[in-house]
């Protein structure tokens, strides 16, 4: 579709071809607004992880770490394999990889009708008007050493997304910025890239803060205990 972005485009594409299998349970109605919770997700489509992959060879890296960032939305406090998947991404770009690759087991994952029709729509609602934003430029951020940079980036995370932490839709912190990487690679725009890295860097401080915080309480607390002994 004329100034839709690339991946609102693939996503609009894959739902048209996919479709329920023969033998899947009825599809369950979803509510208009919430995504649906994993037990929701039951019917099976045609499409596997793999199918998705080979059919969007062209889109690389960036389509599949943003498909795989919005797929882990659904499963809250579940995406352990999609936050690890993304650091394995991650790691081909630092190894200089120019084509995405996922191990079989990934590869044969089917998804979900609910899922491919839940990320269509919202996909589009949420990426509508960004098409006047979002362009190419500043293309060397997504090239030569810059490429690896944003490999280190994804591998970041994509293990923040896969740690358990305990704090309702604390997967959007990591899942935000992946969509950044993901949709810069996309449509070549090193400003979108350079705001996923500043976001990564400001989270490793931030990080870095609540470390030394939880050291020094952790120092005190001990002296404090040692002096009664």
């Amino acid at each position: 579709m004329a100034g839709q972005l690339r991946l609102s485009s693939i996503l609009t594409s894959l739902c048209q071809q996919a479709h329920p299998l023969a033998d899947s349970p009825p599809a369950p109605q979803l509510d208009a607004n919430p995504p649906p919770s994993a037990g929701q997700l039951k019917t099976r489509s045609n499409m596997t992880l793999g199918d998705i992959i080979d059919r969007t060879a062209h889109a690389g890296f960036g389509f599949l770490t943003a498909f795989l960032a919005l797929v882990a939305i659904p499963f809250t406090g579940l995406s352990l394999p999609f936050g690890l998947a993304i650091a394995f991404l991650g790691i081909q770009m630092v190894a200089g990889k120019d084509r995405p690759w996922l191990p079989q087991r990934l590869r044969r994952r089917v998804v979900a009708m609910s899922t491919i029709d839940w990320i269509g729509r919202k996909v589009t609602r949420w990426t509508n008007g960004l098409e006047r934003l979002i362009r190419p430029r500043l293309v060397w951020f997504a090239r030569g050493p810059f490429w690896t940079l944003v490999g280190a980036g994804l591998i970041l995370q994509g293990i923040g997304l896969a740690f358990p932490i305990p704090i309702p839709a604390s997967n959007w912190a990591f899942i935000v910025p992946i969509l950044i990487y993901g949709i810069g690679l996309l449509e070549d725009d090193g400003a979108l890239i350079l705001a996923g890295h500043i976001i990564t860097v400001g989270m490793i401080a931030l990080g870095a803060v609540f470390w030394e915080l939880v050291h020094r309480h952790i120092a005190e607390g001990l002296t404090w205990i040692s002096r009664f002994w």
